[in-house]
Formats: structure tokens, sequence, C-alpha cells
């Protein structure tokens, strides 16, 4: 077996040569998971990597997806029985076949919705973008720059599901099972916080958060799920949790090392901003439509004629705008639209001291917001009122619950762990979003990527559609954006087969 593992490596050597000079490896090496023991080219290349530049050339090898998470390769590889540690010089879930050739380069591209998925797709296309391609001859060529536009109703931050977020990141289920994909997930959404905190600090509220138990057998299933995640997940006893919270409960789970709340609307300007950062590093740009888009834009020439591709980004707007065919023309969605509505209180400075200032999942989640400030008499700035937000409905009729229907639903529902809240603080406003819900399968409920089906003949435009993210928008947008964006710019459907492969899921007929 260790021979087999040497062959593999050797197979790629050709490539490996510039791991000792220092220089990252090409886009396309493929993966290689080798025994240090064994062979010492995997500790040259953790020596050189880690004495590459953030900038330069250690940013190109992250962008590539040369340093991966161990879930992963175990999940798609396997770890050789002789490798304690390992290295992975490429993972194949970031590679494509080595003879892939792409006769027409993606140079121009529009993205319809600036949310979590719009956002995220265009910051990883523009980080896998910095790389170059084969061409019909076989030779290594440089990319164009690359151009984004994105356009969305509202400014950034502003509009859609997206912008109402609740803002809690973890990667569990509310029994505490680990979702597909949940730790690589949290990994690639948690590298995108840390660009948008480059920008904007404040979008992080809190490095953690709570997940209380809401009956025995809950607390069974979430005190297993701290066994068997003990890097993310703690258990807490109800005797703990009264200490933090003030309220009875039975216990509940610490979520932290990576898991935690984020002010969505400061986050996606972060990540606005760390967009367009990158391409003007690279001579690329991005730029910002404020516009309505529907169907008959898709008619329209200018999208033919100036972008190479459109991706669907919108959400519930898909389906509102008819960006896709109807029923008759072959496409239906697994989806249900959904639509949450939260409130938003503030509590009083003079009212504030008995309720903690941490995010709770309860059944529904009561989040900090940041605090609102104001000048006192001696033109200091000090905290005038805290805010929390606390959501969120799940309305699935055309006619959305009034004022008094969403207060009395979400307070029945948060009462027994805030009671501080409820009986001092003061309604603001309430916020609504409505979420595009996809069917759930065999995984649980998952995004939906690709390229839509369509019976049109006239329909020549380049389309992907990444959607479907609903109340798992924080935890998944990072991990498929960058999927999605590794095919659209290898113009390859295939690809996303190699990261998941059965995302085209949605496309199966019902």
């Amino acid at each position: 077996m260790a021979l087999l593992w040497a062959m593999q490596l050797t197979a790629s050597l050709g490539r490996l040569h510039s791991f000792h000079a220092g220089i990252p490896p090409p886009m396309n090496l493929y993966c290689t998971i080798v025994p240090r023991k064994k062979l010492g080219v995997c500790n040259t290349f953790q020596k050189n990597y880690a004495s590459w530049s953030e900038t330069s050339h250690r940013k190109r090898a992250l962008a590539a997806g040369f340093v991966h998470t161990q879930s992963h390769c175990r999940r798609k590889i396997g770890i050789h029985p002789e490798c304690s540690s390992y290295t992975t010089l490429r993972c194949s879930s970031d590679s494509t076949d080595n003879n892939t050739k792409l006769q027409h380069p993606i140079n121009n591209v529009a993205i319809i919705g600036g949310g979590l998925a719009g956002l995220s797709v265009a910051y990883h296309l523009l980080e896998l973008r910095q790389t170059r391609y084969i061409d019909n001859q076989g030779a290594s060529v440089a990319y164009n720059p690359l151009h984004i536009t994105i356009y969305d109703k509202s400014k950034v931050g502003e509009g859609g599901a997206s912008a109402v977020a609740g803002g809690l990141q973890h990667p569990f289920s509310p029994k505490g099972k680990l979702i597909h994909f949940g730790i690589e997930a949290l990994e690639q959404s948690n590298r995108l916080v840390q660009s948008a905190m480059k920008h904007q600090p404040s979008c992080l509220i809190k490095p953690h958060l709570y997940r209380i138990a809401l009956s025995e057998a809950n607390v069974k299933q979430l005190q297993d799920a701290a066994i068997n995640y003990p890097q993310i997940a703690t258990w807490m006893s109800k005797e703990e949790m009264h200490d933090l919270l003030g309220a009875e409960t039975m216990g509940g789970l610490k979520l932290g090392g990576g898991c935690q709340v984020i002010d969505v609307p400061l986050y996606l300007e972060g990540l606005w901003e760390a967009c367009e950062a990158q391409a003007n590093e690279f001579n690329g740009s991005i730029s910002w439509e404020q516009r309505e888009i529907n169907g008959d834009c898709f008619n329209a020439q200018v999208f033919q004629n100036d972008h190479d591709v459109v991706i669907l980004a919108a959400g519930a707007g898909i389906v509102h705008d008819k960006m896709l065919p109807d029923r008759d023309d072959g496409i239906i969605l697994p989806i249900q639209l959904v639509r949450g509505q939260a409130i938003v209180m503030d509590l009083p400075r003079e009212n504030n001291a008995a309720l903690t200032n941490e995010a709770l999942l309860c059944g529904k989640y009561v989040s900090p917001l940041q605090s609102i400030q104001r000048k006192n008499d001696n033109e200091q700035t000090e905290a005038e009122a805290r805010q929390f937000v606390v959501g969120a409905t799940h309305e699935f009729h055309s006619t959305k619950l009034d004022e008094s229907q969403v207060i009395e639903e979400l307070k029945n529902r948060s009462y027994p762990f805030v009671p501080h809240l409820w009986d001092r603080g003061v309604v603001k406003s309430i916020i609504a979003g409505v979420r595009m819900q996809s069917n759930r399968g065999k995984f649980g409920r998952m995004p939906i990527i690709g390229r839509p089906e369509t019976s049109h003949e006239n329909d020549k435009i380049n389309k992907w559609i990444f959607a479907g993210l609903s109340s798992r928008g924080l935890i998944y947008h990072g991990l498929f954006s960058r999927w999605l964006a590794d095919a659209v710019l290898r113009n390859d459907e295939k690809i996303l087969h190699q990261h998941f492969e059965e995302f085209d899921w949605w496309k199966q007929k019902r």
C-alpha cells in the first residue's frame, strides 16, 4: 500500500519540482496524500507554504484549494493506514481532468441577486480566477481580467431574505446531527467572514452561541453531539445554563470553534468590499447595478452580448420575477417559498443588566445586535440600549401574519428562555423576507446549484443557478459558491460531480 501511495506521488513529480523552490504548484495538480515519514516532500511543501506571502503565492495556493480539510479528504480519498498525519498537495475536489480545454474563457459575468449566494460566488469567481488555463494546443495561458456585474433591486446588505437573516452560523440540525458537508461548510464560511472582517470588523457579533435542549430526547441528542464533535460543541448542564441565562432549562450546547453570530447586513457590506479589493488587485472589475430584473430581461440582447455567463442567485426572486421557464416549459424547481418574520427589540440601558448578551437557539432564535450608541453629557459614547432580534416565523400562505400574530407566536416560543427581554424590552420593528426553501432529500435540505435546463430553443444564455439556501444560508453559502465558481470558470457542469456527486438531485423528475 505504501508503494501505491508513492506511485501516486511519483506520477505528479514533474509538477512537484517547484515545491522545493518555494513556488506554488500549478492549478491542475492532482491530490496526493502521502505519509510524511515515507516521503519528505510533504514536509518540504509545508515549510514552503508557510513561507509564502499571504498576498501572493500563499493566496494562490489557498485559492486553488491546496490546503483542504481532513474530513473531506478522508471521505473522498481515504487516508493511508500508515499515515498518522498527512499533507494534501492538491485536493481532487478542486481539480479537473488534466486534459480540460477552455476554448472560450469566461471574462464577463452577470450575477442576479447580491445576497449571501450572489456575493459569495462573486468572491470565489475573483479568487479562483487568479491562475491559468490550458488552451486547445495544451499551452498554459493567463486569463484575461474578470469583470462581474451584480444586479439587485436594493443596495448592498439591504434587500432580500439575506438582509434579515438571524446570523447564527453553525453546522447542526435541531437534533444535534451534523448536516451534510457541515465541517467543510463551516470552514469555508469562516474564510469569507474573515475576509469581510478586514473591511467591516464589527460584522462579527459573538464567536459562539448556545442551543437549548427542548426535551429529554433532545438532551441525549445534544449530549451525543458534544461527544462526537468536541472541537465545536460543549455540553452545558441545566445549572450552568441557569447561571448563564437566569432561566430554567434542561441544559444545552455551547457552540464555538467557528460557530458564531454574524451581523449579516454588515457582513454583506464587508464581503462586497472584499470583492472590490480582489478585483482591483488583479485588474478586473466588479460593479453593482441597482435595477429590477425579470424574465423578459433574459431575452434582451444586452445579456447575450455583454455577459458570457448569467448566474441566478436571487432566491425567491427567481420565482417571483419569472427568471426561469414555467412548469409547462419543463422547469419544476423542488422548492417552497417560505416567509419569515422576526422582531427587533430594544432593551433600555437601565433594564438590560439582568439579560445575558448571548445568542440562543431554542426552537426559535434570540440573537443580540449591535448596541444603540448615544453621547452622554461629557460627549462620551455609551450604549443607550441593547438590541435583539427574535425570529422567525415560517409562513407558507400567501397572506402574511399581522404584527400581533407574529409577536404572539415568537413570544410563546422564546419567553421561557428570555423572560426579561419580553417583560422589559420594547418592540422596535418587524422585519421580513421570503426564502426559497429546497425540498428535503436524503442529505436534508441542500442548495440548488448547476445549469437549469430549458426547453426554449432561443435561450442561448449561458445560465447557472445558485439558490435554495433557505435557513442554512450562512453555513452553506461559502462552500457551495466555491464549487459553483469552479464549474462556471471552467464552463463545465460536470466539475460539480467532483465536489458533490449528487449535486443535481434537484433535476430529477418527480
